[in-house]
């Protein structure tokens, strides 16, 4: 993705935890020669420095069978985003921008059939979401598992390229931000988590 300098952030602890914040993510691949998109709960990990990437998606969904041929995918993991007004800016001739952040890995899917495998993925989402609901799932039928366990497909990511792109304002004079922030942090969810990351990042006062 287009990233201007001032926008760059690479810290892994930085990417890994906007990650797991943000893990309803878009993963994207090819199919007959286009872009195609599954939008998907994912689980984040990193170990030994090496970030994964796992999930899974309904067996009818074409996408399992076309990243079997060509794996190279993209997953995008959407952070918190805001409308910033230009009546914040001191120059009166500024435009209306916003305040985003974006993290886009990229690496090579492997498909798992094994049931095992799927187990796994699906326990630790569970973990992740819900824990109180493993005693549940643990009691299901097993004619009721088995058939839910054909109807999806498992699939791992290890990421070779991992991008953030943080636009929070940090570019803006210093006389401008304390009425972003400040608007900010009085608006709603999204935009009280990006005055959250300026603050965190030192891009803003204190």
């Amino acid at each position: 993705m287009y990233i201007p300098k001032h926008f760059v952030q690479s810290d892994p602890a930085v990417l890994l935890d906007v990650m797991r914040r943000h893990d309803f993510a878009t993963l994207i691949s090819t199919i007959d020669g286009a872009p195609f998109a599954a939008h998907v709960p994912l689980l984040v990990s990193m170990a030994d420095g090496v970030t994964t990437i796992a999930g899974h998606v309904a067996r009818a969904n074409p996408h399992w069978q076309a990243m079997l041929s060509d794996p190279a995918a993209l997953v995008i993991f959407h952070g918190p985003h805001t409308y910033v007004s230009p009546t914040l800016y001191e120059d009166a001739n500024m435009v209306p921008t916003w305040n985003y952040i974006a993290v886009h890995a990229r690496g090579n899917v492997v498909i798992d059939h094994s049931d095992a495998g799927k187990l796994a993925i699906l326990s630790a989402l569970i973990a992740h979401n819900e824990p109180g609901y493993q005693a549940q799932f643990d009691q299901m039928d097993n004619e009721r598992r088995t058939a839910m366990l054909g109807a999806i497909v498992g699939f791992t990511m290890r990421v070779d390229q991992l991008e953030g792109k943080f636009k929070l304002g940090q570019h803006r004079l210093t006389g401008e931000k304390p009425a972003m922030q400040g608007t900010h942090e009085t608006g709603g969810e999204n935009q009280q988590a990006i005055a959250g990351w300026m603050k965190r990042l030192g891009y803003w006062p204190a």
